[in-house]
């Protein structure tokens, strides 16, 4: 114990430290937020709306104008009070209320009510959070979201709208939009400061703007795909849920610099062509995102309306380096693997401790899975949604593979990675039976002295999955006992049972795979699957349990009967 404190602790006081500098570093840059700054000309129209390719539901207009407000799995009756002014259930709900996609329901719902309803929400946050730049509602990201939706509704919002409403509706919109250019200095080259970039660009083809500065707001965006988008197509955060979301941008710009007959900045369209097939990498056959390093919340529908978009139909690579992943596709099989680094700094904040853990699906059957996070976005399940014992993967001594430091700032948290593997080597398989890989990485040294190996075969038939797990010291002379554990997490509609020396799992469409392993008892035990629809719900999880070093190695197999 005593290494491991000699470890975290000065870790801990630099992550810390660095954690502080950002924020003064943004608000110098930013400078002091007093309103008259960001006073100045407003424009006097719109020229142009970008499209909106969310989906949309009018049933949740009909619940918005009852007062109902659902944001991150939470409810709130706001009845005859302002819904600005009642007290927020969580961090995430008041994010999802300042950010104003919900207009697009109510523009999906395309009544005069629903236009009416709109204007008075709008007019309540003007003279509300809409007046002080300070709290939630001003944050870099929340701001940028709510600007797009404001631009993209625009003319559903303004139909029939009293010249006042107009006036004060595009004089917060050029407020907004200097205020995030004068922000936008002091902000790290994270998903925060891109989504930031995108609103600019849209109000730059939307406002009457000069051409210096539509060139500049392209030319920053520029930089910042090149920064954050890999060229596999991948997000530098390695969030999965990242590229949906992305492209939910990226594409009604794209349209909008069409419509402006305005040249499209190249770096964008070659943002889009290389986050398309990544999207599809991720996708079970199912629909869902592969649950990595914060995936888990984004909306299966939201990934289906966007490559609703995509014309080239781009099929990804078996294996992504850069943003460190691989895949495994045979006949109606699916094996998706983290194979890469946990993120560090600003780009981190959702990184799981989740290296070589892996995904596996049968057709529309989800059969192995990582726990996720919860929908609900509570803290609590936060820490125990980053573990590695939270994913399919090998666990060596109760600890994972890499450590986090939560710092709190008033009501919101911000975590960061202290350490986890800074080595993993990959070397893929092709053999006559199958396609694999095997990897190993060093997030154990530093506790344990030993390295951790998993090699995965899929079977050409995609009805067998292969593997092992190893642990190797670093120096032959280490031969301390440590216990591990290998787990796979079963999807919460898989039922499993022990059958003989095996373990029978039947999915709820009628498919059944044994597991078995060689010379140990692979047990069955209960889990919890964080990313249920309602919440948290249980699950089981198969997990094979040994001492090193008596036993070194350990391989298991799934097949189906």
């Amino acid at each position: 114990m005593s290494s491991l404190s000699n470890i975290m602790k000065p870790d801990y006081l630099r992550v810390g430290a660095e954690l502080v500098l950002e924020r003064i570093n943004s608000r110098l840059q930013a400078g002091p937020l007093w309103w008259f700054r960001f006073v100045g000309r407003t424009s006097e129209r719109l020229l142009f709306t970008p499209s909106c390719i969310r989906p949309s539901d009018p049933l949740v207009a009909r619940d918005i104008y009852q007062g109902r407000f659902t944001f991150s799995g939470r409810t709130v009756e706001t009845g005859a009070t302002s819904v600005f002014d009642v007290e927020a259930p969580s961090p995430a709900w008041e994010n999802g209320l300042h950010s104003f996609r919900w207009l697009r329901h109510l523009s999906a719902a395309d009544t005069e009510l629903a236009s009416e309803n709109a204007r008075a929400l709008i007019d309540g946050w003007l003279s509300g959070p809409g007046k002080r730049i300070i709290g939630v509602s001003w944050e870099a990201d929340i701001c940028a979201a709510r600007l797009i939706a404001w631009l993209q509704h625009a003319p559903f919002i303004l139909r029939n709208s009293e010249h006042s409403f107009y006036r004060r509706f595009l004089a917060s919109i050029n407020k907004q939009m200097r205020y995030l250019r004068a922000f936008a200095r002091g902000c790290q080259d994270d998903l925060k400061l891109l989504k930031v970039r995108i609103a600019l660009a849209m109000c730059s083809l939307v406002l009457t703007s000069h051409d210096k500065t539509r060139t500049r707001a392209a030319r920053n965006l520029e930089y910042q795909l090149k920064r954050q988008i890999y060229t596999d197509g991948g997000h530098v955060s390695r969030n999965p849920d990242a590229i949906a979301d992305i492209l939910c941008e990226l594409l009604p710009l794209s349209q909008l610099y069409i419509a402006a007959s305005k040249p499209v900045p190249s770096e964008l369209l070659r943002a889009i062509d290389r986050l398309f097939p990544m999207l599809r990498f991720f996708r079970h056959a199912d629909g869902s995102i592969a649950q990595f390093h914060g995936a888990g919340i984004g909306d299966a529908d939201i990934s289906a309306a966007v490559l609703r978009h995509d014309v080239t139909n781009g099929q990804p690579n078996g294996i992504a380096n850069q943003s460190g992943y691989q895949k495994l596709v045979e006949n109606d099989a699916v094996v998706i693997a983290d194979i890469g680094r946990p993120v560090a700094g600003y780009n981190g904040v959702k990184t799981h401790a989740s290296t070589l853990a892996f995904e596996f699906s049968s057709g529309r059957n989800r059969l192995i899975v990582n726990a996720g996070v919860d929908r609900l976005c509570r803290d609590v399940y936060d820490a125990p949604a980053r573990a590695t014992a939270a994913h399919s993967a090998l666990v060596l001594d109760d600890k994972s593979s890499a450590q986090f430091a939560v710092f709190s700032s008033g009501r919101r948290r911000h975590t960061r990675l202290l350490r986890g593997p800074t080595v993993v080597e990959t070397q893929p398989w092709k053999t006559e039976n199958g396609e694999g890989f095997s990897a190993r990485h060093n997030g154990y040294l530093p506790t344990s002295g030993l390295w951790h190996e998993r090699g995965v075969l899929l079977a050409h038939s995609g009805s067998r999955l292969d593997g092992y797990d190893r642990l190797t010291p670093e120096s032959a002379i280490h031969k301390t006992s440590h216990k591990a554990d290998i787990r796979f997490h079963l999807h919460p509609s898989i039922q499993v049972a022990e059958v003989g020396d095996y373990l029978q799992i039947k999915t709820d469409r009628g498919e059944v795979w044994q597991f078995s392993a060689i010379n140990q008892k692979p047990m069955i035990e209960q889990s919890i699957f964080l990313a249920g629809i309602s919440g948290p719900i249980y699950n089981w999880q198969i997990v094979i349990s040994f001492e090193y070093p008596d036993v070194d190695s350990v391989k298991w197999r799934f097949e189906r009967i």
